[in-house]
């Protein structure tokens, strides 16, 4: 939503996820995509030193100095960390080397291979939060994917009023106190993956879409182009919520743990 929730990048521990992330696969010895697919991958970005240097040697230029520009160490390594990851993740299903992919940004900063460096084709995109990240792979079919940590703190009603639509908040308030900042946050990732899928950003008026927020129930999306997407979330780890948006339905998602 271009509206980013501060973020302390501190580490996760995917070890603590419960029952409601058994979903989460080891990584195939060969990755392939199908067009009846959507592969997530989840990954912490607190890399052992060799990790980082190995995944730093893949980035361009461009990428290293985007990486000077955070002020402090943890974020600049949790930066570089990120992109080595997508780099890696993508030469692998591309079977390309991961420093020589090329990428082109559009309007909002949304990245895509360019496609007169790499013939080969893939569509992807990235969310991380408090040292966790996920990525999104597909072929063919627009995605958007968004991670947040639950903060009870920022899930407020004056915050909601003025980012979530008059349904959103409707039924956001209908909850009980004890579910309201997991209604928050399923709302805020739904919308950002919804923004994030359009590389739209702050084209896209907040208030002209909605999407369900209530703990246990389908998720829905209400807006002038719904038929054209599937909207699912997912848990990455205890205390985080994740949403994903990609184009057209009855497609599966697949969940892959990444490790060094």
């Amino acid at each position: 939503m271009q509206h980013e929730i501060h973020k302390d990048h501190v580490s996760s521990d995917l070890s603590r996820c419960g029952a409601s992330c058994s979903d989460w696969q080891s990584a195939p010895s060969k990755l392939g995509l199908e067009s009846s697919e959507v592969h997530v991958w989840r990954a912490s970005l607190a890399c052992q030193p060799a990790t980082l240097h190995r995944l730093e040697a893949t980035l361009t230029e461009d990428e290293k100095r985007r990486a000077e520009r955070f002020l402090f160490e943890r974020d600049r390594n949790h930066y570089t960390a990120g992109r080595g990851i997508l780099r890696e993740l993508l030469g692998k299903y591309l079977s390309c080397a991961p420093a020589g992919l090329r990428f082109r940004y559009g309007p909002q900063e949304k990245p895509a291979l360019d496609a007169e460096a790499t013939p080969k084709s893939a569509r992807f995109n990235l969310s991380h939060s408090h040292g966790l990240a996920v990525f999104a792979f597909s072929l063919g079919r627009e995605v958007g994917i968004d991670l947040e940590f639950i903060r009870p703190d920022f899930a407020t009603d004056d915050i909601a009023t003025r980012f979530f639509s008059a349904r959103e908040l409707a039924e956001l308030r209908a909850l009980p106190a004890e579910l309201r900042a997991e209604g928050f946050f399923l709302c805020w990732t739904r919308k950002e993956a919804y923004v994030k899928a359009h590389g739209a950003g702050l084209h896209i008026p907040l208030e002209s879409f909605s999407v369900s927020l209530t703990p246990g129930q389908p998720e829905k999306l209400i807006s002038p182009d719904s038929e054209r997407w599937t909207v699912w979330s997912f848990q990455p780890a205890a205390g985080f919520a994740g949403a994903i948006l990609g184009e057209g339905s009855g497609w599966r998602m697949i969940q892959f743990d990444w490790q060094p």
